[in-house]
């Protein structure tokens, strides 16, 4: 039945099409009753039924193409208000940020919540009334078109310093300064976007803005705990420093004054008590200078020479300096050298220093067995890789205790540490030498089966 506004409900207007078409058929029937088919004679309509006919087909497709529009119609426009409303809720969702969209001559036409809340200002104050120019410092203002006059070769002044590059299609991100409508400022980061139609006319401008207060903040502390750090270590340095010029010069005549004495005549009592004398000053020293090292290089002023050297002379001098410590223990001492090697550019200091600290390790965890110390050389045309390898058949060290074995002042254990002593300072020492080397040191161990160390770096030839 008709609605109350007088028109078809839809179930009506679904129907009408089919009733149009009902309507046709009994003119079509009584016809044929008039007018019987005879056999083999073809179908002639009269000219008014077939244009009422056809009338009647022409109505009802018109109907059926009408209402199709309309229902497209509604579609497009249900989608169209259901799209603006997601919009609408995206942008009060997004309290966080500013969004705060213009029309090309820069005013107002969108102020979102997060704009609201972070200028406090209500967007029915401002929309259609004021430009965003208004929430900036004018000498901040000022100051940006100044840079983009020179710039661009023009003046730029007004609202035209938010659109100058974003009208070009240049993207513009910056900071800025909001005043709060209580007066205090915000730092923002503020993105303008041009916006433009389907045939690429611009039509207004978005900006999008966020408060970088607590990031500002955040770098602000970072920088000065940069700054705390960088004078935590001078003042680490210039204490080290001092500490090894004031323990180095007493105790360099301590080990003068016990090699003199063991020159003398004295009893072997005597004499053992002179030889730990002076190899405990001996170890102290050492550790002093690794101390004195690793600061170094941690405060950025270890520097390397680059100097001619032979691998295999250096290679030689190492294993002869540990060779007659190796027999006392009763350990064999292998050295595996090639026949030939160029000579290389290198600091042949350090690298003996760091040879010399893993071989050092190498005797002193190792019982019985041997320590096997290798060389081999890789050419590559004006360079060549060098590769030591220590090799030993000591206690080993389990998979777990290889990350954290070249920290400073770390040793696999406890037990390690009061059975055998040391500070934990070679390896770092070492690690961190081969990485000013561009260089690496790599370990290779298992429990009781022993430990291979490999350091390895690439050097121009000399």
């Amino acid at each position: 039945m008709p609605s109350r506004s007088g028109s078809p409900s839809p179930a009506h207007q679904k129907s009408i099409p089919v009733v149009l078409a009902v309507l046709s058929v009994p003119a079509l029937v009584s016809w044929l009753l008039v007018h019987p088919l005879k056999q083999d004679a073809p179908l002639q309509l009269p000219l008014s039924t077939a244009l009422t006919l056809l009338a009647f087909w022409v109505a009802a497709l018109t109907f059926l193409f009408a209402r199709r529009r309309l229902e497209l119609q509604t579609r497009l426009s249900e989608e169209r208000d259901s799209q603006q409303r997601l919009l609408k809720a995206v942008m009060d969702a997004a309290t966080e940020v500013a969004l705060i969209a213009t029309d090309a001559h820069g005013i107002i036409q969108l102020f979102n919540a997060g704009a609201e809340r972070m200028l406090g200002i209500k967007a029915q104050d401002v929309i259609h009334r004021v430009s965003p120019e208004v929430f900036h410092l004018p000498e901040e203002v000022e100051a940006r078109g100044r840079e983009l006059s020179e710039a661009l070769g023009r003046p730029i002044h007004g609202f035209d310093v938010f659109m100058a590059l974003t009208s070009r299609g240049l993207g513009d991100t910056r900071p800025w300064t909001y005043r709060h409508v209580d007066g205090h400022l915000i730092p923002v980061s503020l993105a303008v976007t041009a916006l433009r139609d389907r045939h690429g006319s611009i039509f207004g401008y978005l900006g999008v803005a966020q408060d970088i207060q607590v990031q500002q903040a955040r770098e602000s502390s970072l920088k000065a705990s940069a700054l705390e750090a960088l004078e935590a270590a001078r003042l680490k340095s210039m204490f080290l420093a001092t500490m090894s010029h004031e323990i180095r010069t007493p105790m360099n005549a301590i080990m003068a004054m016990s090699r003199y004495l063991q020159t003398t005549n004295l009893d072997p009592e005597q004499r053992e008590i002179t030889e730990i004398g002076w190899k405990a000053s001996r170890n102290l020293l050492d550790m002093l200078d690794r101390v004195l090292d690793l600061s170094k290089v941690e405060a950025g002023h270890m520097t390397l020479e680059a100097a001619p050297f032979s691998p295999i002379a250096l290679t030689r001098d190492c294993a002869e300096l540990w060779r007659a410590d190796a027999t006392a223990k009763g350990l064999a001492f292998l050295l595996a050298l090639p026949s030939e090697a160029p000579l290389m550019l290198g600091d042949p200091l350090r690298l003996k220093q760091v040879l010399n600290n893993l071989l050092g390790n190498a005797l002193k965890f190792t019982a019985r067995g041997s320590v096997t110390l290798r060389l081999q050389t890789h050419e590559e045309a004006e360079y060549a890789r060098l590769t030591w390898a220590v090799e030993d058949t000591g206690i080993g060290m389990a998979p777990e205790v290889l990350n954290r074995l070249f920290r400073p002042f770390t040793q696999a254990d406890e037990g390690i540490t009061r059975q055998y002593g040391g500070t934990g300072l070679g390896l770092a020492l070492s690690h961190e030498l081969m990485r000013l080397m561009e260089g690496t040191v790599r370990v290779e161990s298992l429990p009781s089966k022993g430990t291979t160390f490999t350091v390895e770096v690439r050097l121009p030839k000399a």
